[in-house]
């Protein structure tokens, strides 16, 4: 994956969490699923820890993720504003947290059967 505006050497879910965000937001949650499914078949294999690098990038854009609208606007998507992509990114990250969530409490119920 290619990030022109920002190049450079970095794992691959760094990339990948942030190619998901664009998704959620321009598109939602199904998409950036979509994406990931058929980046992994590629790849011929999983993400390790994808769902640390989606927190990083909700943790990354939580304060400027308005500030991207110009850059929607650019791309044609006139219909998100502020609000819709706050909205979306809330959405996003507590989908996040719960996966989170989720995995710790399974790493958890493993750790006490061992």
């Amino acid at each position: 994956m290619i990030d022109w505006a920002g190049g450079c050497l970095a794992p691959r879910g760094f990339d990948v969490g942030w190619c998901r965000l664009d998704l959620v937001l321009l598109h939602g949650a199904d998409t950036a699923d979509t994406f990931l499914k058929a980046y992994e078949a590629a790849a011929g294999q999983p993400i390790a820890n994808l769902v640390l690098w989606d927190l990083y990038t909700l943790r990354s854009s939580h304060q400027t993720v308005e500030t991207w609208v110009p850059n929607y606007r650019d791309l044609g998507r006139t219909d998100l504003t502020a609000d819709v992509l706050r909205a979306r990114h809330t959405y996003w990250a507590r989908a996040c947290l719960q996966r989170w969530a989720v995995s710790t409490r399974s790493a958890d119920a493993r750790t006490d059967r061992s």
